[in-house]
């Protein structure tokens, strides 16, 4: 889900004191982007220059003419980028305007996708439902937005580990101060492996690792789909049914969304409509199995047809409404579509459960949604009334398919002339206080995926052309020119990052690729290059003391006892380590898909050469003390010992920074 529950009673009020609990709660929820919301931005989005000058388009005209586009679109995607099928629907002033499937559900068995039947599975989209369901329970005042979510807990408590609790604000806003993770159970592989909502959440707890809210340097928000869980369980809780029942019964039936579900097992007469998801191996489309999200249901379960999800963004453009169903009240709708955070003034936030991205000129709402194998983008032009949902049921590079589709459709119907950005003529000159290496504040700090981020982060570095050159989340570099202190606008296009400092103007970190992502600035120790040197220089002193110990085996059984051992155990210590990353690289070499399904095999078996290690290591440093005092072999072979020695103990540190120190797994 993007970019791997709940608690409470139902409370039933009766005559003006449950009429003043519904006024508070709506008020409450109206009044939030009024109030603002402390977390690290003003809620007021301020281009700094000036902004694409909308065109008009035309905007959609014809559903044929909308056809025509797509068509066009699809047939140049689907074969660049392997992907196996696709669905897509667009709504225009509360109706659907458009609806198509494209390419095979089942490609082995040869069959179509079908639009109107053919389910497909959104991920991180579904957020959006469980945020609505619990804005839904606002409006009763049953919940209350800034209450501490332990009040609706009854399975499990957060720890109290910063003073400022918890509330479903911030878990709508992404700034929780929680911990990523999901690596063997953010997804199972078979319906046995499905457990109770709050027994999955009580069992994974991520630790809280920043206050909630802002930090005081705009670098609050980090994507959570355990909190998108937790208020599920929430919802569960205070409804007194299960999240899928609920959402069933007060979003999908309302809207007559009946070819969608949050239910796993899918129903059967769902199941046989069910698209497969694909991955593109050796040249040919190779089926997976489903991917089971119930253990984490509200964050990402839904499977539906692009009819359904219409139906959906129709209601949300029309402000709670669809025909004659309504699920949300204007002033809740309007709440939630809202923009109420921002890591800073200049670059797109989010509302309550919905982002924002701005796009020639204009506002798009909505959520972007990955599993494996299924890559989606919904969004809406509120002001056009306008609403896309684009979904593809294949991994790899498919994934950037949704995000081309977006991008085209705006380009086509919403175009905009770009304004020029000139570079100031004397930037270069203060180009390296931006440069550096950049990593997501998004990621495990506590438990052994936290070394994923080895492979991660972005480079910020000059052009030597007063410009900056920064990569996006998909690793596709451009060329930003600063536009006003800090702030950076792509040229060529309508992308807009800022850069955040401390009290002293020192850069801390940069906003702006996603609001629920922030990249904080990385000192020389925390950036990939320094720990590759590192891992490096101590790989070719292992081989060195391996090589040494062989070597010198028979000279040394002749020699004092303490000098045989240091050799010995240095080239014990070398080869353990040796073994640890071959067999710890060799558990993820098959790929990164299966991991979220399950603990890789022999993990625990590979944590333990560490900690075996580290008695070694321990012994290596004892012995090379004799080694110096009782002055065994030459100086040389002495100093190539304490290299190695060095290395053993860089190399403790090594993993003990990774967290591959012992067993923090799950």
């Amino acid at each position: 889900m993007t970019r791997p529950s709940r608690p409470g009673t139902t409370c039933l009020r009766t005559g003006l004191a449950s009429a003043l609990g519904l006024l508070a709660a709506l008020a409450a929820a109206a009044d939030a982007p009024a109030r603002g919301f402390d977390a690290g931005g003003d809620a007021t989005y301020r281009p700094v220059a000036a902004a694409p000058q909308p065109l008009d388009g035309g905007g959609l005209r014809t559903p044929e003419e909308l056809e025509a586009f797509v068509d066009g679109f699809v047939s140049g995607e689907l074969e660049a980028y392997d992907v196996a099928g696709l669905t897509v629907a667009v709504v225009k002033d509360g109706q659907l305007f458009f609806a198509k499937g494209y390419g095979w559900a089942d490609v082995d068995g040869r069959v179509p996708v079908d639009v109107d039947k053919t389910l497909f599975r959104p991920g991180s989209v579904s957020k959006l439902f469980t945020w609505t369901a619990v804005m839904q329970l606002v409006e009763q005042g049953k919940l209350d937005l800034d209450a501490d979510v332990n009040t609706y807990l009854t399975q499990f408590k957060i720890p109290s580990t910063y003073p400022a609790p918890i509330t479903l604000r911030h878990a709508l806003t992404h700034t929780v101060g929680l911990e990523d993770g999901g690596i063997g159970y953010l997804m199972a592989r078979s319906p046995e492996q499905i457990v109770p909502l709050g027994r999955s959440l009580a069992d994974h707890v991520p630790a809280r690792v920043r206050p909630v809210g802002t930090s005081g340097e705009g670098l609050s928000s980090s994507y959570s789909n355990w909190a998108t869980a937790l208020a599920g369980l929430i919802v569960a809780n205070v409804s007194g049914v299960s999240f899928e029942d609920y959402v069933e019964a007060n979003i999908l039936r309302p809207l007559k969304m009946e070819s969608s579900t949050f239910k796993e097992p899918l129903p059967e007469a769902l199941s046989k409509r069910m698209s497969a998801g694909y991955s593109f191996e050796a040249g040919a489309f190779k089926a997976h199995g489903y991917e089971y999200i119930a253990n984490f249901g509200p964050a990402g379960a839904l499977a539906a047809t692009a009819p359904d999800m219409a139906r959906f963004m129709i209601a949300h453009l029309q402000e709670g409404a669809a025909g004659d169903a309504r699920i949300l009240k204007p002033e809740t709708a309007r709440a939630m579509h809202a923009r109420v955070f921002s890591p800073h003034s200049a670059v797109d936030g989010s509302g309550l459960g919905f982002y924002e991205t701005h796009m020639n000129g204009r506002r798009i709402i909505g959520h972007g949604g990955d599993t494996n194998y299924f890559h989606t983008e919904l969004g809406l032009l509120e002001k056009e009334g306008v609403g896309f949902f684009f979904c593809v049921n294949t991994g790899g590079k498919a994934a950037l398919v949704p995000r081309h589709f977006v991008r085209a459709f705006m380009d086509h119907y919403f175009p905009a002339r770009l304004p020029e950005v000139k570079p100031p003529d004397d930037f270069n000159a203060r180009a390296a206080k931006y440069a550096g290496r950049y990593g997501a504040i998004r990621h495990s700090y506590t438990r052994f995926e936290k070394v994923f981020g080895l492979a991660g982060g972005a480079a910020v570095a000059p052009s030597g052309k007063n410009t900056l050159i920064i990569p996006d989340l998909f690793g596709e570099s451009a060329q930003y020119a600063e536009v006003a202190p800090g702030v950076f606008r792509e040229v060529g296009g309508d992308r807009t990052v800022a850069f955040v400092e401390d009290g002293a103007g020192r850069v801390t970190g940069m906003v702006g690729q996603f609001a629920f992502i922030p990249f904080v600035k990385l000192r020389w120790y925390q950036g990939p290059p320094f720990h590759f040197l590192l891992l490096g220089l101590s790989l070719l002193f292992f081989l060195i003391a391996l090589v040494s110990a062989l070597r010198h085996w028979k000279a040394d059984q002749a020699g004092p006892s303490a000098a045989r051992w240091a050799r010995l155990n240095l080239g014990l210590l070398a080869l353990l380590n040796l073994v640890f990353l071959v067999a710890f690289a060799s558990i993820f070499a098959a790929g990164m898909d299966d991991i979220v399904f399950a603990t890789p095999k022999g993990l625990y078996a590979v944590l333990t050469l560490p900690l075996i290690g580290l008695v070694l290591a321990a012994l290596a440093v004892y012995l090379l003390v004799r080694v110096w005092r009782e002055k065994y072999w030459t100086r040389a072979s002495r100093v190539y010992h304490t290299a190695g020695v060095v290395s053993a103990i860089a190399f403790v540190w090594f993993l003990n920074y990774w967290n591959l120190l012992g067993y923090r797994v799950g």
